[in-house]
C-alpha cells in the first residue's frame, strides 16, 4: 500500500469516529476499541516511513537502491521502541534485542559503542548529560537505584553513572552534566545534598563515611571535606549539612558531637595539638571564636574546644562559688574577736599555711557543706549594696587565719552526719572550677605544691610497696616525645598492606602445610624408631610449623630490652607497660602476644597455651618465672616477642630451680631473629653471658647486637664503645665476622642534647627494616628450622647404627652382651666411633653431640634395642633413612622456590586488581 492509502483511510477513519455515523453505529461495524489498533499501526508505519508487507520487506512509494539499506533499518528502528519489538524501551528488559539483558548488557543500545565510552548509554537520542533517565528503564535518575542501569546498586556501584570513571575519579558523580563542586545532589538520589544522609551515595551514612564527598581523599586529609569546590577554611558549611559551621553540632560530620569530638575540624590532628582548632584557617592565637561556634572567645566558656555539656555543671559550678563567696563574706562581716580558738600554725609559718590550704582539699570541702546548710536568711537580711565590702588592707595570711580558725570552730560545734559526709565525698570533685585570683595565687605557689605532693607521693610509694615480682610498673611521662609514625611504616602496619598480607599469607599457609607433609612422611618415622626425643629438647611438631614468627630480646641486665618492648607495641606510660628501670627487674620471661583485650598471663596459663606448651617439661619452676601480656597492638598481630631475664653475672654459680640455659635453648631454636641488647655503661662479659652466646652457635645469622641508650654517650667515645663491644662478644662467637649491630635509643624520649640526632635514628630505622625483613622471611625460616631438625634426625639414626655396628662386630656368642656395649658406650674413642662416621657418611664431626650425651642415652635406651638402618627398609615402603635424604637434599628445599614463586604471582595479581580499581574485599581463594 502506498502513503496516500494509509492517509486515505486514517483519513476515514478518523472522520467515522469523530462524528460518530456511518458503519460505527452500525450493528454490523466495528467498534472505537476495534478500530484503535490499526490507528496505532498506521501511526507507528508513517513515523517508519513506511510499512511491512506479509514477507516482512520493506515497502515504500518512493524507490529505494541498494546503498539504503543500512538507512532503512536504522529508519525502522524507533525512538521509543529501539528493537522494534513492540516493548516501549522504558519497559523493556532488552533495549537493543540481542538477548542480553540490559543489566548484563555492556552495550545496552546496541550501537557498538560501550557504554562507559557511550554519551547516550541508552540510545534515546538525549546525551547522558541531559537525560533524566540515562539507562532508559523509565525510572528517573533521582529515583532510580541502579542509575546506569549495569545491575549494581548505586550504593555499591565504583562507577554510578557508568561513564568509565571510577566514583572518587569523577568529577560528574551523577553524570547529570553538572560538576561535583557545583551539584546540588552529588550522587543524583532526589536528595539535596544538605539534606542527604549519604553525600556521595556509597551506602555509608555520612558520619560513617572515611570519605565523605567521595572523591577518594580520606576526611582527615581532604581539603574540601564535602566536595562543593570550597576548601575548609574558606568553608561555612565544612561538612555540607547545610547548617552554618557556628551553628553546627557536629562541625566534621562525623557523627560526634563538637563537645565529645577528639578532633573538632576533621583534619586529622587532634584538637590539643591543632593550631586551627575550628578549621578555619586562622591560627588559634589569631582567632576570635577559637572554636568556631559563633560565640567570641571572651564570652565563652568551651573557647578552648573544651566538652560543651560542662556548660551546665559550670553554671552549677558558678552557683556554687557565688554561695561560697556569700558564705565567706558571712564569715568576714561576723565579729572575728568573738571566736575562741586554738592558735593556727599560719601565725608563726604563713608559707607553710598557704601550703597547708591547697594541700587539705577535705577541710574546705566540709566547711564549704557546713556552709551552705545555713539559713539563706541571714544572707537576704544583708544590705544589697553592703554584699561587697570594700577590702581592707589586711595581710593575707590574717584572713587565712581567720578562715582557718572559723573553720576549726564548725568543725568542734557542728560535726556532720556520716550520710553527710557520704554525700560531701561525692560532691568533693566538682569543687575544682576556681576564680582567677585563686588561679593566680596557684600559680605563684605551684612548686611549692608540687614539693608537698610528691613527698606524699614518696610516704604512699613507702606505705604501698610492690612486691618484688611484680611485672608492671608506671614511670614519668616525658615532655616532647619522639614520634612512633616511622614504626608504623617501616613495619608496614597500615592497612593499605592488608591485601598483600592477606595474599601472602594465604601461599604461606599452602606452605607450611607441605613442610608439615614432609615432616610427617620423612621425618617423623626414624625420629621415633629411634627416639630422638629422650636425647635432645629440640624438638619439632605443629607448634613449631604453624606459630606466628618469634622475636626474642636477650642481653645483661637494664639493657633496655623491656623499654624497647614497650616502645615497639605502644605501651609506654601505661598501667600495663613493662616495668622498666636501673635497677635489675624481677627475672621472668616476658612474652608478649595479641589480644582483643589487655590481660596478664601467668605460667600455668602460657603453658597452656598451644604455641609454648613445650616449656612444660622444664618443669613447675620455670611455669613460676614466665609472665603474658597480651595486648591489641598492630606488631603483635604478626609476630610474638620474648624477653629472656637479664644477664646478671655473680661470682659465684647460683643454683636455679629450673634449667635455665635449657629454656633459653627452646627460645633460640624457635626464634626468627635474636636481639643481644647492651648498655654503654655495662659491657662487662662474664660466665652467663658466654654460656649464651655459646647456644648461639649456628644462629650468627640470625643474631644482632644492640647498643641501645647511646645518646648518653659522647659522640667522640661512641666509636671506642661500639669498638670494646665488638671486641668483647665477638671472640666468643663462633663466626669469623662480627656480628651486624645497631647504635640507637629505642623508646620516645627526646635525645640527649648533643647526640648524633641523625646518626641514631638512621641506626633506629635500619633495625626496623631488618625486623621486618625477618617477618617477611618467616617461611624461609620455617623451611630452613624443618631442614636443620631433618639433619639432626638423620645425623642421630646414622650414630645409633654406627654403635649398634660396632656392637655386632664386636659381641660374641657366649659373652656378655651388657658389658660389651658399655664399654663401647663408655669409650667411643677406642672404637673409633666418631672419625669412622664422619669418614663413611661425610658428617661433620661437629654436627654431632659429645659421647657424654649417647652415655646418658644408651643409659636410658639400652644399645641391642635398636634396630639396624638396613633392617628398618621394607619392600613396600623403602627404607626411611632414604626418605630422609631426600627430604633433606630436595624436597625442603624446593619449597623455598615453591613459595617465592606463588608470592610473586598472588601479589602481581593484587597489584594488578589494585591498578584496575577492582580489587575485591573477599580473601583470595586458598588453593594447593
Amino acid at each position: 500500500m502506498g502513503r496516500l492509502t494509509i492517509w486515505f483511510l486514517l483519513g476515514l477513519t478518523l472522520i467515522a469516529v469523530s462524528n460518530n455515523v456511518g458503519f460505527v453505529n452500525a450493528d454490523v461495524g466495528p467498534s472505537e476499541s476495534e478500530c484503535r489498533p490499526y490507528i496505532e499501526k498506521a501511526i507507528h508505519e508513517l513515523k517508519t516511513d513506511g510499512v511491512r508487507d506479509g514477507s516482512g520487506e520493506l515497502q515504500s512509494d518512493q524507490p529505494r537502491g541498494d546503498d539504503d539499506d543500512d538507512d532503512d533499518d536504522e529508519d525502522a528502528k524507533s525512538a521509543n521502541d529501539l528493537d522494534g519489538d513492540g516493548i516501549p524501551d522504558d519497559e523493556d528488559d532488552d533495549i537493543d534485542g540481542d538477548g542480553i539483558p540490559n543489566e548484563k548488557d555492556d552495550d545496552i543500545d546496541g550501537d557498538g559503542i560501550p557504554n562507559d565510552e557511550d554519551d547516550d548509554i541508552d540510545g534515546d537520542g538525549i546525551p547522558n548529560e541531559d537525560d533524566d533517565d540515562i539507562d532508559g528503564d523509565g525510572v528517573p535518575n533521582s529515583k532510580d537505584e541502579d542509575i546506569d542501569g549495569d545491575g549494581v546498586p548505586n550504593s555499591r556501584d565504583e562507577d554510578i553513572d557508568g561513564d568509565g570513571k571510577a566514583n572518587h575519579e569523577d568529577d560528574d558523580l551523577d553524570g547529570d552534566g553538572t560538576p561535583n563542586h557545583e551539584d546540588e545532589d552529588l550522587d543524583g538520589d532526589g536528595v539535596p545534598n544538605e539534606e542527604d544522609d549519604d553525600l556521595d551515595g556509597d551506602g555509608k551514612i555520612n558520619h560513617e563515611d572515611e570519605d565523605l564527598d567521595g572523591d577518594g581523599v580520606k576526611n582527615d586529609e581532604d581539603e574540601d571535606l564535602d566536595g562543593d569546590g570550597k576548601v575548609n577554611h574558606e568553608d561555612e558549611d565544612l561538612d555540607g549539612d547545610g547548617v552554618k559551621n557556628e551553628k553546627d553540632d557536629d562541625l566534621d560530620g562525623d557523627g560526634t558531637n563538637n563537645s565529645q569530638d577528639e578532633d573538632l575540624d576533621g583534619d586529622g590532628v587532634p584538637n590539643e595539638k591543632d593550631d586551627d582548632l575550628d578549621g578555619d584557617g586562622i591560627l588559634n592565637e589569631h582567632d576570635g571564636d577559637v572554636d568556631g561556634d559563633g560565640v567570641p572567645n571572651e564570652h565563652d566558656h568551651k573557647d578552648s574546644g573544651e566538652n560543651a555539656d560542662d556548660d551546665d555543671d559550670d553554671d552549677d559550678e558558678d552557683d556554687k562559688e557565688a554561695v561560697k563567696k556569700r558564705s565567706k563574706r558571712e564569715v568576714d562581716a561576723a565579729p572575728v574577736l568573738d571566736i575562741q580558738a586554738p592558735p593556727s600554725p599560719a601565725e608563726e609559718f604563713p608559707v607553710e599555711e598557704e601550703i597547708v590550704k591547697e594541700a587539705s582539699a577535705e577541710e574546705e570541702a566540709e566547711v564549704e557543706a557546713v556552709k551552705e546548710e545555713e539559713p539563706e536568711q541571714e544572707a537576704v537580711q544583708e544590705p544589697e549594696p553592703e554584699v561587697e565590702p570594700e577590702p581592707e588592707v589586711q595581710p593575707e595570711p590574717v584572713q587565712q587565719e581567720e578562715e582557718k580558725a572559723e573553720s576549726a570552730e564548725v568543725k568542734e560545734e557542728e560535726k556532720p552526719a556520716p550520710v553527710e559526709e557520704a554525700e560531701e565525698e561525692s560532691v568533693q570533685p566538682e569543687a575544682a572550677p576556681k576564680e582567677p585570683e585563686a588561679v593566680q595565687e596557684e600559680a605563684q605557689d605551684e612548686p611549692q605544691v608540687d614539693a608537698a605532693q610528691e613527698a606524699a607521693d614518696d610516704d604512699d610509694d613507702d606505705d604501698d610497696t610492690k612486691p618484688e615480682d611484680e611485672l608492671l610498673w608506671e614511670g614519668h611521662i616525658p615532655e616532647n616525645r619522639r614520634s612512633r609514625q616511622h614504626i608504623t611504616e617501616l613495619l608496614q602496619l597500615d592497612e593499605e598492606f592488608n591485601a598483600r598480607e592477606k595474599a601472602t599469607d594465604n601461599v604461606a599457609e599452602i606452605i607450611l602445610r607441605d613442610i608439615k607433609r614432609i615432616y610427617e612422611n620423612a621425618v617423623k618415622p626414624l625420629e621415633t624408631l629411634y627416639k630422638y626425643r629422650d636425647l635432645s629438647n629440640r624438638h619439632f611438631s605443629d607448634p613449631e610449623i604453624f606459630s606466628k614468627p618469634l622475636i626474642l630480646f636477650m642481653g645483661p641486665w637494664s639493657g633496655g630490652k623491656s623499654s624497647i618492648l614497650n616502645y615497639l607495641t605502644d605501651n609506654e606510660y601505661t598501667p600495663n607497660s613493662l616495668r622498666t628501670g636501673a635497677e635489675p627487674s624481677p627475672a621472668y620471661f616476658n612474652i608478649l602476644m595479641w589480644g582483643n583485650e589487655t590481660e596478664v598471663l601467668d605460667g600455668t596459663q602460657l603453658a597452656a597455651d598451644y604455641t609454648f606448651a613445650g616449656l612444660q617439661k622444664f618443669g613447675q619452676g620455670l611455669e613460676e618465672r614466665l609472665r603474658g601480656l597480651k595486648m591489641k597492638s598492630k606488631i603483635l598481630e604478626k609476630v610474638n616477642i620474648v624477653e629472656i631475664p637479664g644477664i646478671l653475672e655473680v661470682r659465684k654459680q647460683v643454683s636455679r630451680v629450673f634449667p635455665f640455659n635449657d629454656a633459653c635453648q627452646w627460645f633460640i631454636d624457635r626464634a626468627d631473629i635474636i636481639f643481644l641488647v647492651y648498655d654503654p655503661a655495662k659491657l662487662d662479659v662474664g660466665p652467663e653471658t658466654e654460656a649464651i652466646l655459646d647456644q648461639l652457635k649456628g644462629r650468627e645469622y640470625q643474631t644482632r647486637i644492640i647498643l641501645n641508650k647511646a645518646d648518653t654517650v659522647k659522640p667522640e667515645e661512641l666509636l671506642r664503645v661500639q669498638g670494646a663491644l665488638i671486641w668483647n662478644i665477638s671472640p666468643l662467637m663462633s663466626s669469623a665476622q662480627p656480628p651486624l649491630m645497631y647504635t640507637t635509643s629505642l623508646w620516645t624520649h627526646p635525645y640527649q642534647d648533643g647526640a648524633p640526632a641523625r646518626l641514631l635514628l638512621a641506626q633506629e630505622r635500619a633495625f626496623l627494616r631488618d625486623l621486618r625483613t625477618a617477618i617477611d622471611k618467616r617461611i624461609e625460616h620455617k623451611i630452613a628450622s624443618a631442614r636443620r631438625f631433618a639433619v639432626r634426625v638423620r645425623n642421630h639414626a646414622k650414630m645409633v647404627d654406627c654403635y649398634l655396628n660396632t656392637f655386632n662386630n664386636h659381641k660374641t656368642l657366649f659373652g656378655n652382651k651388657k658389658r660389651i656395649a658399655d664399654d663401647i658406650i663408655d669409650h667411643p674413642q677406642n672404637y673409633h666411633i666418631y672419625e669412622g662416621l664422619s669418614t663413611l657418611t661425610n658428617i661433620s664431626r661437629y654436627d654431632l653431640p659429645d659421647p657424654e650425651v649417647y652415655r646418658d642415652f644408651f643409659r636410658l635406651n639400652p644399645l641391642y634395642e635398636f634396630k639396624k638402618l638396613r633392617d628398618t627398609c621394607t619392600y613396600f615402603r623403602g627404607c626411611p633413612i632414604t626418605k630422609l635424604d631426600l627430604a633433606i637434599a630436595y624436597e625442603l628445599p624446593e619449597l623455598a622456590g615453591k613459595y617465592k614463586k606463588m608470592s610473586e604471582a598472588a601479589l602481581a595479581a593484587i597489584e594488578a586488581q589494585q591498578q584496575d580499581g577492582t580489587l575485591s574485599q573477599a580473601e583470595p581463594k586458598r588453593t594447593s
